[in-house]
Order: structure tokens, then C-alpha cells, then sequence
């Protein structure tokens, strides 16, 4: 006789977004994998969904959740934290994760992820869980795969070409810089020598106000933008920079911008300035 399906018990046990599935559930989840997708006994199974999803009374409203594989890097690649690996919209790598007594890196690629039968969490505990910060990283992450900003093509082929010199830059200045974000005059594909105009608006941390090299570094981040974008001349004419600290930005002085730190960047400070539902209006 089947088991009667009861939240509660998955409340009980531990079953949140994050959680790591054990070594005897993860044989069974991978029975509902894609075909493509080949097991392997070093991998994990992340559980990505929402916990309002996990916990939910009705198994007719939320039949299934979703898990999300993550693969342990080879020694020989490093174990690189999420800072230096980024947020790639299709991968991400976490750094000294603990797991069955072990704190190990973590690699996961967007595709790797399907679903399975939520009753299957009733078989037992999580082996663990991701802490607070790497889940809610992952979380965004996979939210950005939808909600990331889109600019106009002719626009994105005119600076591509300083991409790289445009990620050194902010990495650069990553204690300092918690998000980026753009302007942009039209969306509509401009050709000849019509020039894209924008406005760039640095989110900077509130609590960085009161540091004693507070000013240089202002006085230098203003510098070194003005001048990466004076490169992207005629094409793009970036007509201010504005760097406003986290307490003076609202979401009415950022409805008209789309965030523009680039996918594959992430600054030093792990919480993000703006909640990733501010960013759907882009």
C-alpha cells in the first residue's frame, strides 16, 4: 500500500530549497533523469525549488519538484570560489560547501536539472543543506536565466569587442560595486553613425560611505569608467555616470534602467543590492 502523501512529514524532515539529496534518494532520482544525462556516485542532487513548493499540503497543486545536479570539480581545476568563477547565466561553481563532513567545491550547469515526484522526499532526511547565502546565490542565478536584461543587438556588437577590458574593470572594483546598471536612449537597431546614448548608475554598498579611502576610490571608479566608455566613441556616447550608495537608490530611480553588471561577474559582497524581482520589469 503506497504511503499517504503529508507535508508535514517533509516539514519535519528537513526539506527545503538547498537541500541536498542523500546518497539512496539520489539512485532514485535519477530514474526520472533525462536520457542525456549520464549518474555519476561523486555528483549531488540540489534541490532548486521554492519552499512554499516543497512544503505544499496539495500534491495535486504541486506534484513534482525540481533538482538540480552538481558536479565535484576536478583537483586539477581548483577550487575556485563563486566570486571568481561568476554568475555565467549556464554555470556557476560553490566553493566550500559541507557535505557529509567534507567542505568541497561545487559545479553546476543549467541544463542539469529535471524533476521528480515530490512523495519521493518522504524517504528520508537531506544528506545536507546549501547555507543561507550559496542557496539564495543559486536561486538567483537560475532566476536570471529568464529575467536577465536583453539589449538591442546592433548595441551589444558595438562595445563586445572591450568586453573583457569591461570584466577586468569591475572586478577590479568589486568591494566597492554591488551592481551596475544601464540606460539606454531606444531600443531599435541603430546603424551608420547614429550613436546609442545611455546612463550608467553604480550601486555602491551604504556601509562603504564611512571607509576611510572612501573618496579615492569614488574619485577613481568616475576616472576609470568615464574612460572605458570615452573608448566606446562615436558608437555609444555613455552620458553620466551616476554612483549613489544602496540607501539612496529606489526602485522609481531604477525602473527606467536594466541591469548591466553582465552575467558572468560577481562582486565581492554575495547579497545583492536590489531583489531579483526588481529586475522583471526589464
Amino acid at each position: 500500500m503506497a504511503r499517504q502523501f503529508d507535508s508535514g512529514q517533509l516539514m519535519e524532515l528537513g526539506w527545503r530549497q538547498g537541500a541536498i539529496l542523500d546518497q539512496e534518494l539520489a539512485l532514485l532520482a535519477w530514474d526520472h533523469a533525462p536520457n542525456r544525462l549520464d549518474a555519476d556516485e561523486q555528483d549531488h542532487l540540489v534541490v532548486a525549488s521554492h519552499d512554499c513548493d516543497i512544503l505544499n499540503a496539495s500534491l495535486t497543486k504541486e506534484p513534482l519538484v525540481e533538482v538540480l545536479r552538481a558536479r565535484v570539480p576536478d583537483a586539477a581545476a581548483g577550487q575556485r570560489s563563486h566570486r571568481s568563477a561568476g554568475r555565467n547565466p549556464r554555470a556557476l561553481r560553490l566553493s566550500e560547501v559541507a557535505v557529509r563532513g567534507d567542505a568541497i567545491a561545487l559545479d553546476f550547469v543549467v541544463h542539469d536539472r529535471w524533476e521528480i515526484p515530490r512523495e519521493l522526499l518522504m524517504e528520508g532526511a537531506p544528506a545536507a543543506r546549501l547555507p543561507d547565502g550559496k542557496r539564495r546565490l543559486v536561486a538567483e542565478w537560475l532566476a536570471k536565466r529568464y529575467i536577465r536584461a536583453a539589449f538591442p543587438t546592433a548595441f551589444d556588437a558595438r562595445w563586445r569587442g572591450e568586453s573583457k577590458v569591461w570584466r577586468k574593470l569591475l572586478k577590479r572594483h568589486s568591494r566597492w560595486i554591488q551592481g551596475v546598471y544601464l540606460r539606454l536612449d531606444t531600443r531599435d537597431k541603430l546603424t551608420g553613425s547614429v550613436p546609442y546614448r545611455c546612463d550608467l548608475l553604480l550601486a555602491m554598498p551604504s556601509c562603504s560611505r564611512s571607509l576611510p579611502d572612501w573618496t579615492e576610490a569614488t574619485e577613481t571608479i568616475e576616472r576609470e569608467f568615464d574612460d572605458f566608455w570615452d573608448r566606446l566613441r562615436p558608437g555609444i556616447a555613455c552620458e553620466d555616470i551616476q554612483l549613489l550608495t544602496t540607501d539612496r537608490i529606489t526602485l522609481a530611480r531604477l525602473e527606467p534602467y536594466q541591469r548591466f553588471d553582465a552575467d558572468w561577474v560577481s562582486f565581492e559582497d554575495e547579497t545583492p543590492v536590489i531583489s531579483v524581482e526588481a529586475d522583471l520589469r526589464s
